[in-house]
């Protein structure tokens, strides 16, 4: 039995392939090598070249060894560049609730984040579990997943997209201090004001000992206000998915 395969149509999937390998290899959780084997990235990453294996066909493929080579060098820099500019954005909402552990005065040691791999306190790993939820709860993976299918219109990042790419990286930082801090705003102000309030009190009646009540008090406004400020995280990540899809198309030059 003779299996024949189109030249053409197995250059665009290795093309493809090496493209999805290097953003799947950047985005969380399948960056991660403890919770997910390699094997499950090459899977996925297998999937994603069938079904672009056509686009990238009909684009245009190199003929010819060096070619070849340079294309796949500029596959793995558009699927690091991709990946790492979801990855920013997606790290904003763990942010915002490591700010709030950070001035809440919640003590309790950081513990192993299972998708990072790194420690990040308790508040920031409840922000971080529920925008998980609530990305595939509104199918937003779904979204990451066409916006990253939708880059294979182009063959890769080129000398002239190098700005684009300089500037989309750029403000995403941007956004990613702006966005973390906008979320845990109304908490951190909250617990600012406690904090001169208790100033205040410790002032006006030193043997009050104001500053003994002050630590209990912050972690229970904490609490507090999170269960109230969280409910602005779904909105938040609309905008967060919405950002990496228009980066798609700004790093590749598509916009």
């Amino acid at each position: 039995m003779q299996i024949s395969l189109d030249p053409t149509w197995l250059i665009g999937f290795l093309l493809a392939f090496v493209r999805s390998a290097a953003w799947l290899a950047v985005v969380p959780p399948f960056s991660n090598v403890q919770s997910l084997p390699r094997t499950v990235l090459v899977g996925v990453a297998g999937g994603f070249a069938i079904l672009s294996a056509p686009l990238v066909a009909a684009a245009g493929v190199p003929t010819t060894t060096p070619a070849l080579v340079g294309a796949i060098v500029m596959q793995v820099l558009a699927g690091v560049a991709l990946g790492f500019s979801v990855r920013i954005l997606v790290a904003t909402i763990g942010s915002a609730g490591a700010m709030v552990d950070l001035l809440g005065g919640i003590s309790v040691p950081p513990s192993m984040d299972p998708l990072s791999e790194s420690q990040m306190p308790l508040i920031g790993q409840l922000y971080d579990q529920v925008a998980i939820v609530a990305l595939f709860a509104s199918n937003g993976e779904l979204l990451l997943v066409r916006g990253f299918e939708s880059s294979f219109a182009t063959s890769g990042v080129v000398a002239g997209n190098g700005s684009h790419l300089a500037n989309v990286l750029v403000a995403d930082l941007a956004t990613f201090f702006t966005a973390s801090l906008e979320i845990a705003a109304p908490i951190l102000a909250v617990l600012f004001c406690t904090q001169i309030s208790l100033a205040l009190l410790a002032k006006a009646a030193p043997q009050l000992n104001a500053w003994w009540l002050g630590m209990p008090l912050q972690i229970l406004l904490s609490l507090l206000m999170t269960a109230f400020a969280i409910r602005v995280v779904p909105g938040y990540l609309t905008q967060l998915v919405d950002r990496a899809l228009q980066d798609a198309h700004l790093i590749l030059g598509l916009a």
